[in-house]
């Protein structure tokens, strides 16, 4: 018996839902046309007084964003040029600690090397 009470509490409870979907559409559905209705000319309207704004902004702020990425684009000219700069005293200094410090180096021991050999042979 309780089987049975359970089925048909589950059969109301499908057609209460059945019911308010319909029920809710419609009433959603006018209420929808009634909204767009009413907020096409809204919309218009915003549309209509968006215009000066948007005319505003462009004029005011595209020459500021073209000022902007000109200078950004500078900054990044005067960064690179920089970077080159410092790359090319990074491999002077390379070239004269790795190869000229080096030879140097080695040429002044030959030379002493050589003064020396010069000073035993006159003895």
């Amino acid at each position: 018996m309780s089987h049975a009470l359970l089925q048909r509490s589950g059969n109301v409870s499908v057609i209460k839902l059945a019911v308010f979907v319909l029920l809710t559409l419609f009433v959603a559905l006018p209420l929808a046309g009634v909204v767009a209705l009413v907020g096409l000319p809204i919309l218009a309207v915003l549309g209509v007084v968006a215009i000066p704004v948007v005319a505003l902004l462009f004029a005011i702020g595209l020459p500021f964003f073209i000022l902007f990425v000109v200078a950004i684009a500078l900054l990044g000219v005067v960064f690179g040029l920089l970077g080159a700069v410092v790359g090319v005293g990074i491999v002077v200094l390379k070239l004269a600690l790795l190869i000229a410090i080096p030879v140097w180096f080695v040429a002044w021991l030959v030379g002493k090397a050589r003064d020396r050999r010069q000073d035993y042979s006159t003895i």
